[in-house]
Parts: C-alpha cells; structure tokens; sequence
C-alpha cells in the first residue's frame, strides 16, 4: 500500500478532521447553511461557527441500524458542538441543529449520504474474537464493485477515534479479511468501517458497532480428565481462556458421555450445568463398565453462545465386558452340567459292577480267620520250640 503512506504520513502531523475520517466521504451540502454547519463522520460531530447572535438548544441525529429501523439521538450542544455515540453511516443519516438567530428560530437540517456505486460496498462483513484474543473479520466484495477496487477495515472507539488500521489483510489485493492479533487498544464497544478504493470511481463503505463481549467465540474447557472407582466416575474440567472478563458464574456447561460401539436402541448420557463454582460432574458406573467417551462445551449465561466440543476423552474398557446376569447363567448351566455328568458316571459304575461282580479269593484258615489273636499265635509257636529243646 505505497500509496496509502503519504495520507498516513500527512494525518500524523497535521491530526485535523479530515484525517480522522479515514476514509468516510465527508457530508457535501446540498443548500447553504446560515450556521455553516458541517459534521465529522469521524468523529460523529457536528460544528458550527461560534457567534454572539447564536444561540443552539440541540442536536438530533437518526441513523438507520442492521435491523432497518431508525434510531434517534437528541443531545445538547457543547462549546458550538455536538457529538453523538456511534453512529450507523451506511444507510445514511438525517442530523438536525436547532437554533435562534437573532432571537429567532433557526432549523438547520443535513442528510449524510454513502456516496457511490449501489452494491459496490463490502458485503457480509462478519467479525469475531476467538483464541482468547485475536480478532478476525471476513467480508466479500460488492456484486457491482470495479474490478480493481480494494477494501480498508478502521477500528474506532465510542468517540470516533481511530484505534487502528486492519495490521494483516487477507485474500490478497482485494483485501476481502483482516486479522488482528493485538487486541490491547480495543475496547468493549468499537465501531468497525470497511471502505473501498478504485480508480474508476467512488465505493460505498460498510459500518457497523460492535460488543467485543457478544462476538467472543468461547473456547472449548481445558484439562478434561475422568476419574472412576468401583462404583462411580467424575468427570472435571478447567475453565475455558476467554478474552473479554468473565467469571465462573457467566459460564454454563454441557457433558455428554458415550458409549463406545452401543447397542442399538441405547441411549447417551448428556448432563447440564448451569452456574457452578466447581468444575465437576459424578454419575453411577459400576464396574465392570464398557468403554466410554466424554466431552465437554462450555456457554454464556447471558448470550447463549456455546463454544465447540472438546476432544473425546476414552474411559473404561474398550473390550466388551460380559454382564453379570450373563456370568450367573455360565455358571449355573455349567454346574447342572457337571452334576449330569457325574450322576451318569454314577449310574454307568454301578451297572458294570452288577453285570461283572468281583470273583472271590482263596482264604487262609489261619491268616484269615479273624477270630485268631496273632499276639496268642506267637506264644504257641514259642512254647512248641521250647519244648523241643
């Protein structure tokens, strides 16, 4: 941007109005003004020349916002000025100054109009604020806009001064995005201007304020972590990063917990949190537990906006464990099994015993005559031996 430099430059030092428009095509009267009013699109200010016979009551200025319904402002002047909050350029503006002359009743009325090509601003201009700090605007190009036209992005605060020029555009030579990774100098309400540039004639702008707080796209929570015992698990996460304040009662919560390869028909487990100091969720899993997967989003109680999930983290066993009432049924028919078995076994024993019954030994009078002391034998034995002798 060789050519941008010497405005830039001349703005520097010379700090006027004109300047800090920045591009905004300055109101052109289309009638003479007893006040020689004229207004600061910059700044949103309107001035007129300071004169003892003046004497200005106030000053009205209707803008037309997003949602194309008009919007008024009323305020009293200051030092032969008046300067409005953030106005909507865009779609136009009707400004009034009410006066007496000379003690008589003046009304000096002035139309601001975005000057050029229908359909040649940027369209769909979007911004958004995420990462916990860095700003991202994206827009397209006119349908009517010249071929070689190129857009600007401006950030002004609630007074219309410039915070800064877009420090990183996107999309090349047409500028159709803007990228700020410092976002130090912006407020909680700035006034975002996309202007055009072509050398084959003037290009609407596009401009709009915007609540740095609502275009925060939240952050998914950190540390998701499981922890489970025989009978239950807790699930706990850390406080997403965010850019704008927030405390942990402007944060609600969503877990949701599934079942890894379920049965049809199953349904998953999704717990709501709403405004609670710990970060922190128990529910019944007895063991053994299937494998598992939770996630966790986080939202804003006020705007209902919600960040993405965050990654699944697994739990349980990624085997598919057997139920218990499964494991009774293996064991009783096992047992009734056994039992059948070893009855028939049983049953088989005794029916050879009866169809082969033992053939009976030879018995020793003496060895087996139970009747017969072996203690009385001896002594026989041990007097015949005696006498013998």
């Amino acid at each position: 941007m060789p050519r941008c430099l010497p405005l830039a430059l001349l703005c520097a030092l010379l700090h006027t109005p004109s300047c800090l428009a920045q591009g905004l095509p300055a109101l052109i009267p289309q009638r003479a003004s007893v006040l020689n009013v004229t207004f600061d699109p910059g700044t949103w200010t309107l001035h007129w020349s300071c004169r003892d016979n003046v004497v200005v009551t106030s000053c009205t200025a209707t803008d037309i916002k997003r949602d194309r319904k008009p919007r008024t402002q009323r305020i009293r002047p200051i030092d032969c000025r008046c300067q409005f909050r953030s106005l909507t350029l865009h779609l136009g503006v009707t400004l009034e100054v009410n006066a007496t002359v000379n003690h008589s009743a003046v009304l000096e009325r002035l139309s601001y109009i975005n000057q050029g090509a229908e359909g040649s601003a940027a369209q769909n201009v979007t911004c958004v604020i995420h990462d916990a700090g860095v700003m991202t605007c994206l827009w397209g190009a006119g349908p009517t806009a010249p071929h070689d036209v190129q857009y600007f992005l401006h950030i002004r605060n609630s007074t219309g001064h410039v915070l800064m020029e877009c420090p990183t555009y996107l999309g090349g030579h047409l500028h159709t995005g803007c990228r700020l990774d410092d976002l130090t100098l912006v407020p909680r309400h700035v006034h975002v201007a996309v202007t055009g540039s072509s050398r084959m004639g003037d290009v609407m702008f596009y401009d709009v304020t915007l609540n740095t707080k609502l275009i925060e796209r939240l952050s998914p929570p950190d540390d998701v972590t499981v922890v489970c015992n025989s009978s239950h698990c807790a699930v706990t996460w850390s406080r997403p990063r965010t850019w704008a304040p927030m405390t942990f009662s402007d944060f609600q919560y969503e877990v949701d917990i599934q079942r890894q390869n379920p049965e049809p028909g199953s349904s998953n487990h999704k717990v709501y949190i709403s405004i609670q100091e710990e970060n922190r969720v128990e529910f019944p899993s007895p063991e053994p537990r299937l494998g598992h997967v939770v996630s966790v989003r986080a939202g804003d109680v006020r705007s209902k906006r919600w960040s993405v999930w965050s990654p699944f983290v697994e739990f349980g066993s990624e085997r598919r464990v057997v139920p218990r009432l499964h494991v009774y049924l293996i064991v009783v028919t096992v047992t009734l099994l056994c039992a059948t078995g070893l009855g028939l076994a049983c049953k088989r024993f005794i029916r050879i015993q009866r169809l082969f019954p033992q053939v009976p030994e030879i018995k020793d009078k003496v060895s087996d005559d139970d009747r017969i002391n072996p203690e009385t034998l001896r002594k026989d034995l041990q007097l015949q031996i005696d006498k013998t002798d």
